[in-house]
């Protein structure tokens, strides 16, 4: 197994009691993390404001629904004079269906723009200094780091 290339190296990893079964003759630790240290509150103010935005990727669903079932309805149906005239039940499915489309193509829009966890992430990282010059129009190009 060694190839005479270079001795094993000893584990500093508890194997517990798979130490009889497994010889662990090399051990290669990937484990590095980028760590966010912020507030309770900051995350709160965070969360509250995205999470809506991040609800909207799925909002779409209910217009096309809606506006599938109403195609399908105009295509199908002989529309008769019970109650109200049939052009009446016509011009009510055709209504329906364009309100629908409206909504639709205002769904689709907010889901495209809709917040991805990045961006939150993003958020979390920025310096409370850089936000508020952000948000008065000033360009920041400074990064602030932890001494």
């Amino acid at each position: 197994m060694n190839d005479g290339k270079k001795p094993p190296q000893q584990s500093n990893i508890n194997i517990g009691s798979l130490e009889g079964l497994v010889n662990v003759s090399e051990v290669h630790l990937n484990v590095s993390q980028e760590v966010i240290v912020t507030t309770e509150d900051k995350i709160r103010l965070c969360l509250s404001k995205h999470l809506d935005r991040m609800g909207k990727k799925k909002s779409w669903i209910a217009p096309l629904g809606i506006l599938v079932t109403i195609i399908l309805t105009l295509v199908t149906s002989d529309f008769t004079n019970r109650v109200f005239k049939a052009a009446t039940w016509q011009a009510v499915f055709i209504i329906s269906g364009i309100i629908s489309l409206i909504w639709l193509i205002y769904s689709v829009k907010d889901a495209l723009q809709s917040r991805k966890a990045e961006d939150i992430i993003s958020e979390l990282k920025k310096d409370p200094k850089s936000i508020k010059k952000m948000e008065s129009g000033q360009e920041v190009s400074t990064a602030s780091t932890l001494t």
